[in-house]
């Protein structure tokens, strides 16, 4: 399905679900006077900051300005498009789609992403039936047989296989008429030099075990290839799409989230076949990155379906220092981290395979070690603890490490820990901590490093926040707040007002209600939340409609008006004093005179306003 859907079907979807439900599935929230608080899904915080209102079916986070309807907050928290979002709610509502070119506009840049998605899949059937059923594949079955893969978990996993040829897949998918462009653009062909012909493109992935990679739908998106054999790059992903971007998706979460959740806990590995040894042996909740560094988007993406990640990468120096990598992104989104410790030379799923799921499960995702415990364990590995120089350089490394930590509780567990392990004076650690710590705040203007800090770091959405509004900017606010939800108050600010707001944002709110007033929406702030295109106004009116206001009377409305109107004539009005003094300083009483006069008019000019 493509196209733009008709507004009175996307009223009737958001009209049945309450929005405290569907949020009340990804946030824990608490009910607080009209309203329902809790953590933010968007970014971290210890202090519930995110607000769900279900009088205005609406949620709105006053740390970072996140906002919007039940179809927004789909859309972003299971990263999907408004049709997407739009579709997967009417499923769960039962609420049919108009599906005709009658009921429907075209959508070029939906329609786009359904062949990109269709000829993803294509290939990825393709893949899988050349790996099940085909000779192409028998190399590679052996080989993920010998891995210890049954039949079973490739079937799960959709697991395929790409033969050694530049135009396999190429010619396969021209016999089904999917033209090479749209190959191209999800990522499955490369183009050569057009100087060579018009047969310019070739397979992307030869001779390769694939991995299909989903979205949060579980629609294939894009894939990872491992060579079968000798030759470089070893895995070779999908470039990014207009379907996939490497740093956003998880792999595997479409099929962990629901165990995730239970849980209350994400296993991260770093590649395909950990995960999927560890789903084969019983452990369901593993995600792994797509080929790079884990980003703070995916961490935000764990942290919305868990509260606690336990980070388990191979054993080797680049392994341990991803995962200290990995744990300082989810330790700034809020996620409680823990690091298992795997033995030397091994990796996940060599463990799997050797030792079984039960001593995986309880020898190392059980005895995963709090993500400070793991930093000190980790830094002994650069330091001989028999030499009692290096002791001591060990030791001031780790209350460095310990200074760090935000909770006092914290700081006193591990200095009681090391004052038992190297039989030393608690107190004398103590001292050091102090020293160091004393240290960090005069270099850092008393700021502190904010390493460990598990808030929100204010962005420029918070800027002025502090300071008290002024009288114009506070009249503003409360102006379009009533005029969201009244249309007669929209319509005589219109008449008197017009797009002469002072403040940019709330003009350009200002417009998009005439607008919406005038293609004949009723007033609803819900509604007009979802009509509004741009996310930085979204915010901004999300913050304004999520606010109990009282009724307004014609008079404050007359009130906010003449605020308005007046401000720039007030601006002037100070000009004008200034421009007064300075003629006077200089001895220019006839100049001085001529403004006096200006100043005058200016200040009967506002009088007439009031």
């Amino acid at each position: 399905m493509g196209g733009r859907i008709p507004d009175d079907v996307i009223d009737r979807i958001r009209d049945h679900f309450d929005i405290v439900d569907v949020v009340g599935q990804t946030v824990q929230l608490k009910k607080s006077g009209r309203n329902f608080f809790g953590l933010c899904p968007f970014h971290s915080e210890r202090t519930p900051s995110f607000s769900v209102s279900p009088d205005k079916q609406i949620y709105y986070c006053f740390g970072c300005g996140a906002g919007g309807d039940v179809i927004r907050f789909l859309m972003e928290t299971e990263q999907l498009t408004f049709v997407e979002a739009i579709t997967q709610l009417a499923d769960q509502a039962g609420i049919q789609l108009p599906r005709s070119q009658g009921e429907m506009r075209r959508d070029p840049e939906e329609e786009k992403r359904q062949q990109l998605r269709k000829v993803t899949e294509l290939a990825a059937r393709l893949y899988h039936h050349l790996l099940l059923e085909s000779d192409h594949g028998a190399q590679a079955r052996e080989y993920l047989t010998e891995r210890g893969i049954t039949r079973g978990t490739m079937e799960e996993f959709q697991l395929g296989f790409s033969p050694d040829s530049y135009h396999f897949l190429h010619s396969f998918l021209k016999r089904r008429g999917v033209d090479e462009k749209t190959a191209v653009e999800a990522g499955l062909l490369v183009e050569r030099d057009s100087s060579r012909g018009p047969s310019a493109c070739f397979d992307r992935f030869r001779g390769r075990i694939m991995f299909p990679i989903h979205d949060t739908q579980g629609r294939v998106i894009a894939f990872g290839g491992r060579v079968l054999g000798e030759g470089q790059p070893k895995y070779l992903n999908s470039p990014e799409t207009t379907l996939f971007y490497k740093g956003k998706f998880l792999y595997n979460l479409h099929r962990a989230r629901k165990a995730v959740r239970k849980a209350e806990q994400a296993i991260l590995f770093e590649g395909y076949m950990d995960v999927i040894s560890a789903w084969q042996a019983g452990v369901f909740t593993g995600v792994a990155t797509l080929g790079t560094a884990l980003t703070e988007s995916q961490a935000r993406v764990i942290r919305r379906n868990a509260g606690t990640a336990v980070i388990c990468y191979d054993s080797d120096r680049a392994g341990q220092n991803a995962a200290d990598r990995a744990a300082e992104v989810l330790k700034e989104q809020g996620c409680v981290v823990k690091v298992a410790k795997m033995p030397p030379g091994m990796d996940p799923d060599d463990y799997v395979r050797s030792r079984g799921a039960d001593s995986f499960s309880g020898e190392v995702i059980a005895q995963a070690l709090p993500y400070p415990a793991f930093k000190l364990e980790s830094l002994k590995a650069g330091f001989n603890l028999r030499d009692e120089e290096e002791k001591m350089g060990y030791l001031t490394r780790a209350i460095e490490v310990i200074a760090e930590l935000p909770r006092a509780i914290e700081q006193d567990h591990y200095l009681r820990r090391l004052a038992e392990e190297f039989h030393l004076s608690l107190d004398a650690l103590k001292q050091e901590l102090r020293r160091i710590a004393s240290k960090k705040r005069g270099s850092n203007g008393d700021k502190g490093t904010g390493k460990w800090n598990n808030g929100y770091h204010r962005g420029k959405h918070m800027v002025g926040q502090e300071r008290r509004p002024q009288a114009h900017e506070q009249a503003e606010k409360r102006l379009l707040t009533a005029m969201m939800h009244d249309r007669s108050v929209a319509d005589r600010v219109m008449k008197t007002v017009g797009a002469d707001f002072n403040i940019e944002i709330h003009a350009a709110i200002a417009a998009y209600l005439y607008s919406y007033y005038s293609e004949g929406h009723p007033a609803d702030p819900g509604r007009f939340l979802r009509y509004l295109k741009d996310d930085r106004l979204l915010r901004e009116a999300s913050g304004l409609v999520i606010l109990d206001t009282p009724e307004v009377t014609e008079e404050e409305i007359s009130d906010y008006i003449r605020h308005i109107r007046n401000y720039p004539l007030h601006k002037e009005i100070e000009r004008k004093k200034e421009q007064v003094k300075q003629a006077e300083r200089a001895g220019d009483i006839a100049e001085a005179t001529r403004l006096g006069v200006e100043l005058i008019r200016l200040r009967e000019k506002v009088h007439k306003q009031a």
